[in-house]
């Protein structure tokens, strides 16, 4: 296997012990002891927290938290993406596509201009989220697009990601949605590898 993460004698905080594994392409099922411990470990890869010691490499190369954290999608953390129910859903895509690109380009307003935007379109199909009304609040949409949608804002948030790593798939609850989000994300990981993080893999 061809590692595109490779974590070496990680220790994510004083008194863990130390982890040594890699992320190939592909979809990776990682399982962690504990929520608390699989969410410090997801950000700790994606460059939003620094690791107690070890070493991280992206593509075979030693790695900063800085330089993950501009290569690497992260999703389902709910401190980082938990959206607000009362918004559009329109409007949270079309404010994640404003910051993915210049300050001085335009950013589409109408839902087939958002749709169709590069940043978007090629998300849609394997999130089954093509036909996703962007005029419904965030809480009007099922759970599980709810979830879809987080993951469609991290990979919108970088476009020219190195790889998306989902943590706490946990969060939908029912089995069989659970299942269909990870051959969603399947699909996801032919253009980019994915690595999610599970406490129970029961079932899947």
């Amino acid at each position: 296997m061809t590692a595109i993460l490779s974590a070496q004698d990680l220790v994510v905080r004083r008194g863990d012990a130390p982890e040594t594994f890699d992320i190939g392409r592909g979809l990776t099922l990682l399982n962690t002891s504990r929520e608390s411990d699989s969410t410090l470990l997801s950000l700790t890869l994606a460059g939003r927290h620094r690791p107690h010691s070890g070493t991280i490499l992206l593509d075979d190369e030693p790695s900063s938290h800085r330089e993950r954290f501009k290569q690497i999608a992260l999703a389902g953390v709910q401190e980082i993406d938990s959206l607000d129910r009362l918004v559009r859903v329109r409007d949270v895509v079309r404010e994640q596509i404003a910051w993915s690109q210049g300050f001085f380009r335009r950013t589409p307003h109408t839902s087939e201009a958002i749709k169709s935007h590069k940043h978007v379109e090629r998300w849609l199909e394997p999130l089954q989220l093509e036909e996703i009304d962007l005029t419904e609040q965030v809480g009007e949409i099922s759970p599980l697009d709810r979830f879809r949608l987080r993951v469609l804002l991290a990979l919108i948030s970088r476009p020219e990601a190195t790889m998306l790593i989902v943590d706490d798939i946990d969060q939908v609850r029912d089995m069989d949605l659970r299942r269909e989000l990870l051959d969603d994300l399947r699909g996801v990981a032919v253009h980019l590898p994915v690595m999610v993080n599970t406490v129970n893999e029961e079932g899947l």
